[in-house]
């Protein structure tokens, strides 16, 4: 369990998170500029090579396992296409 301070430790991987939604809007939108019908799935796939070599750790913990990396490439392409979409 994270407590306290260790909170704190999370702020730069967030900041990457972060980064990662940027990579996904820009994606989207060079997708939908081009005329193709892009999902959800689509970016996510996309994130998923780019989040593949990401494995933050807090202190001796992993963040990251594949499961959870996929989850949060599927999480993150829906939030792009919402963002990019409004």
């Amino acid at each position: 369990m994270i407590g306290g301070s260790d909170v704190s430790k999370l702020l730069p991987h967030l900041l990457q998170l972060g980064g990662f939604l940027k990579q996904a809007m820009d994606h989207y939108a060079l997708l939908k500029q081009a005329g193709k019908e892009v999902s959800p799935e689509i970016v996510a796939v996309y994130l998923q090579t780019k989040l593949g070599g990401w494995n933050p750790r807090v202190g001796e913990r992993a963040l990251l396992d594949e499961p959870t990396r996929a989850a949060a490439a599927r999480f993150l392409a829906g939030v792009a296409i919402n963002l990019v979409g409004i």
